[in-house]
């Protein structure tokens, strides 16, 4: 049974998206307003050079929900979603990108699940029950193979999709990942296998991709190979650390 009052945060990383995140906020914005969800809507301007951050700034003023913060650290991708993680006030959280390459329809799915009741929402860009549009083919024979690795190396084989950053996580498993290091898209595996490893409990929703309708791609395969294992590899040596050489719990004698 869903929680009453359950609110959730979407924190959303822009850095020099001026061309689509209006767009955006207001997809977002009709969507959860029409399902009756309550929300905000955590943009974290990356220190962009272009006019992002005034474009949210006038969009507060017709969009209440709109809570745009400032990633005042270093700049990159993870960074500036460790700043919205730091700083969300809702029962849960669903990472979302700017462009608009993730459905609203399918943010309200993954709140819905968390207000039901699971620890976290995993979307699943390639279960073949929804729409990809225009993933580079390179890209995503790429994407497959490293999946299936981490679903091997983490035992969690019912699950290909740990690089899809969208996700949703509840409150209480955001504090057990604490804490994340990843400063880039990396980020987005550290935070799915620690949930993972965890015990977590997800429920894995098909979840539509399209290219981004403007901009530039800040994402790169080349550069990013080589993070993700080491954040894998980081992962399973923490959780390995963690447990070994615990003892199962005794039960209380009466």
């Amino acid at each position: 049974m869903a929680e009453s009052n359950f609110k959730v945060s979407i924190v959303i990383p822009a850095y020099n998206e001026e061309a689509v995140i209006e767009p955006t906020v207001r997809a977002l914005s009709s969507a959860l307003g029409a399902a009756g969800i309550t929300h905000e809507i955590r943009v974290v301007d990356d220190q962009s050079s272009d006019s992002t951050w005034a474009i949210l700034s006038r969009l507060t003023q017709e969009i209440p929900a709109l809570k745009p913060i400032k990633n005042t650290g270093s700049g990159g991708y993870g960074l500036a979603v460790r700043a919205g993680l730091a700083s969300f006030e809702g029962d849960a959280v669903i990472v979302s990108m700017a462009d608009g390459s993730d459905s609203p329809g399918d943010v309200i799915a993954y709140a819905q699940a968390m207000a039901d009741g699971y620890d976290c929402a995993f979307g699943n860009r390639f279960s073949g029950q929804t729409q990809v549009q225009d993933y580079p083919l390179v890209k995503k024979v790429l994407n497959r193979v490293a999946n299936q690795l981490i679903a091997y190396l983490t035992g969690y084989r019912h699950y290909r999709d740990f690089t899809n950053g969208f996700k949703g996580y509840r409150r209480h498993v955001i504090e057990v990942m604490s804490p994340l290091i990843s400063a880039d898209f990396n980020l987005t595996v550290e935070m799915s296998v620690k949930a993972v490893l965890s015990g977590a409990r997800a429920k894995i929703i098909p979840n539509s991709w399209r290219d981004r309708d403007g901009g530039v791609s800040k994402f790169n395969v080349g550069r990013l190979g080589p993070r993700y294992l080491a954040t894998i590899g980081y992962c399973l040596l923490g959780n390995y650390i963690k447990k070994a050489g615990a003892r199962a719990r005794q039960p209380a004698s009466g």
